[in-house]
């Protein structure tokens, strides 16, 4: 089974002068540092299939980051359900285009990915309407 990893909501902030540690079951996880988005991936993953599918994902985030004002005002921007699921669709499509390249099952990821922002987002009760904001986002059936 998949462990689920989540943009953190918030910027990693600082704890008595040390980086604060990454929360427990993310497998990747991007935050900002000296103004700039980095990615962390869990060592364990590293030269697997779902190392691309979590790089894939978290370069999505460091390039929203890198293309608002600051990176601390990306992440700062996700304040709501509806900014964080705005911010996850396009980092999951990217991720299932890796994926679905790989032989996952299209519909299945979908599905779990919509669980994920659904449950990141605290958008639970919205679960079917982001898996029609997903499958409409990553293109038709056809498509990655």
């Amino acid at each position: 089974m998949r462990l689920m990893w989540l943009l953190p909501l918030l910027a990693a902030p600082l704890v008595l002068g040390r980086e604060a540690p990454i929360p427990p079951g993310y497998v990747g996880y991007t935050f900002c540092r000296n103004g700039l988005a980095e990615t962390w991936l869990r060592a364990d993953l590293v030269g697997t299939p779902q190392a691309a599918e979590v790089l894939a994902h978290e370069a999505v985030h460091r390039r929203q980051a890198g293309v608002a004002a600051t990176c601390e005002a990306f992440f700062g921007s996700l304040t709501s359900a509806r900014r964080v699921i705005e911010v996850e669709i396009p980092a999951y499509c990217e991720e299932l285009t890796v994926a679905v390249a790989r032989g996952a099952a299209r519909d299945a990821m979908l599905r779990d990915y919509a669980l994920r922002i659904s449950a990141q987002s605290g958008a639970m009760e919205n679960r079917l309407d982001v898996l029609t904001m997903l499958r409409r986002a990553c293109g038709p059936v056809g498509q990655p």
